[in-house]
């Protein structure tokens, strides 16, 4: 079990106050200590319930082996390699790339050319009113 028979013994004593507090507004003296001796034997009881619950989920699961595979992952290193050289060559190896794609990017510019849309300055009347006829069909 976890815990000591504490925890028990504190749950009793807080639901038998909380029955006592609750109650005695709307009862008698001898039915609310009644209730409130309930509560206390139910919630002392449930305790046992929930450390032996809390017991079952805290526990690590002993009967699965673990094999290699299921060890992956399960250790934090806190340690990272050090990894100076590998990113002093990628710098330089994108310096490198970066002023050659310069030289290309200004040699190879070209602005954009987007087709031109419609003009409706040379339709007639009668076509465009037979446009927004059509769209208010529809």
């Amino acid at each position: 079990m976890l815990g000591s028979i504490r925890w028990n013994i504190g749950i009793a004593v807080l639901g038998c106050g909380l029955t006592f507090a609750f109650s005695i507004g709307n009862n008698g003296i001898s039915i609310t200590l009644l209730r409130s001796v309930y509560a206390l034997v139910a919630c002392f009881v449930l305790a046992y319930g929930l450390r032996y619950l809390l017991h079952i989920l805290s526990a690590p699961a002993a009967d699965v082996q673990s094999s290699s595979e299921e060890a992956k992952g399960s250790n934090l290193d806190m340690a990272t390699p050090d990894d100076g050289e590998d990113i002093q060559r990628l710098l330089q190896q994108q310096l490198g790339e970066g002023e050659a794609r310069e030289e290309a990017d200004i040699t190879s510019f070209q602005p954009l050319a987007p087709p031109r849309m419609m003009s409706v300055k040379d339709k007639s009347p009668e076509e465009l009113a037979e446009a927004v006829r059509h769209l208010k069909e529809s």
